[in-house]
This record gives C-alpha cells, structure tokens and sequence, in this order.
C-alpha cells in the first residue's frame, strides 16, 4: 500500500468519518457488553453526581439551587469530555500500536477514533442537563442556536489536543503522568463548580483559562445565560492555534511515531 504523505494525514483522517465513527460506537458496545442500560450507566452516575455536589456546593456557596444545578449539571458534562480526552490522548497512540504496525491507516483516524468515542458519551450525558433546565423551569433560549457551533469547535479542538498530546506522549512517556496530574489541578482552577463571579476582583482567574470558555460557549446556551463574546474569541483562537500547532507536529514526526510506540 502506498505510504500516506504526512502533510495529508489530518486532512485523510478526517476524511475517513465512516471508519473512525463505527470504530468510536463499537468501543462503547464492547465497553457496555452484556449490561442492560449501557452506557446509560455513565448517565446514571453522573445524575448522582451532579445532585449530590449539586445540592452539597449550593449550601457551601450560598447558591441558590434551581440556578446551581444547571450550571453544576452542564459544567460536569462538558469537563468530563474534556477530561478524558486529554487522559486518552496521551495515550492513543500507544494503545493503538498493533493497528498502527500492521494497517496503512492515517493516524487521525485513531484520534478520532478516541474523540468521537467521548462525544457520543458526552450527548448521552445530555438529557441530565435537559431534565435538570426542565425541571427548574428553564426554557430555550434564542441563543440556543449556538449550541451545535459550540459543539463543533469543542469536537475539534478534542482532536487537534489529542494529536499534540498523542505525538509527544510517544515520545516522551513521561507526557502521560504529568498531563493526569495537570488535569486534576486544573479542574479546581476551572470554573466548573463555581461561578467566576465569587472571586469578584480575581475573576480574571478564570477569564485566562481556556478551558473555561470552552465550557462556557456550551453551558450558556444552554441555561440562557449570555454568551460573552470574549468566549468566543477565546474558544475559536485556542482551536485555530491548536490546530497548527497538531498540522506542524504531524507533518514534522508522523513517520517517526511508529518507531516511537
């Protein structure tokens, strides 16, 4: 088979939707095999989740809860994604060694592969977030027009993160521990389970993490609440730089990665 040029690799990738996707929805059944709810299960908990902070972090924060659990509710689903994204990513590659050995396929795929395997956790974790804007009398708001853009930009910024994380990784083993202990940090640095507006003249805390607009241009659509355009700016310039930043990586060591792993 003819070697795949690096500089078409993402493009190809991409490209490739009908394996990656099959590939990401058989890894859910084989994850769930043989269980009556599936990966409805990952819903379950996260409901429990969400209802037990939820409840807990709105008495500690003084938040009113018919406003707290929406927010607490949409922030945990998006983190989540989030999360085990960036965990995979350091490790794609890695685990997909025997593929990447044996079949001539762009390495993008298996990227895809891990990412769109999380998004589709990710839409069955939403209907927490419906119930919970139901139940506490949350209607649609005009904004929420902007949900699937958010979505995209989250989708794609998965993908580029995790060919960046997953070159290195390859390369330096030690990219995997550090990048877990990162993460936990940074989920208390997050605005996740609290608003940026308790830190008052520390907000800019929070408006410095791209990780929180990313969240953001998913959670206020969603709760009706205004969608500042500074997180957009944010969200779309950390998926363009991203973006980059994985093109220049995967044109430079895409064929040294096999040698890697």
């Amino acid at each position: 088979m003819t070697q795949l040029l690096p500089k078409n690799d993402i493009k190809k990738g991409l490209s490739a939707y009908t394996i990656w996707s099959v590939l990401g929805w058989h890894d859910i059944r084989q994850r769930y095999r043989r269980s009556i709810l599936g990966p409805f299960w990952f819903t379950l908990s996260t409901a429990l989740m969400v209802i037990v902070l939820g409840t807990l972090y709105a008495t500690l924060l003084k938040q009113e809860i018919k406003h707290y659990l929406p927010f607490l509710a949409v922030g945990l689903v998006v983190w989540q994604f989030i999360n085990s994204v960036i965990n995979e990513g350091t490790t794609v590659f890695i685990g997909a060694q025997s593929l990447i050995k044996q079949i001539n396929l762009p390495l993008t795929v298996h990227i895809c592969r891990e990412v769109w395997r999380n998004f589709l956790i990710l839409l069955h974790s939403l209907p927490i977030v419906i119930l919970m804007l139901l139940l506490f009398g949350f209607w649609p708001h005009w904004s929420i027009v902007l949900l699937p853009l958010g979505l995209l930009l989250l989708f794609l910024n998965g993908i580029w993160v995790g060919i960046i994380l997953g070159i290195l990784s390859a390369r330096f083993r030690d990219i995997h521990p550090i990048v877990i202990n990162l993460t936990q940090i940074a989920f208390f640095l997050t605005p996740v389970m609290w608003s940026p507006q308790i830190l008052e003249d520390r907000a800019w805390v929070a408006q410095l993490n791209p990780l929180y607009h990313s969240i953001e241009v998913i959670r206020a659509p969603l709760i009706g609440s205004p969608i500042l355009m500074e997180s957009w700016i944010w969200t779309v310039t950390f998926c363009v730089v991203n973006g980059l930043v994985a093109q220049w990586l995967m044109k430079r060591y895409r064929n040294r990665i096999a040698y890697w792993i």
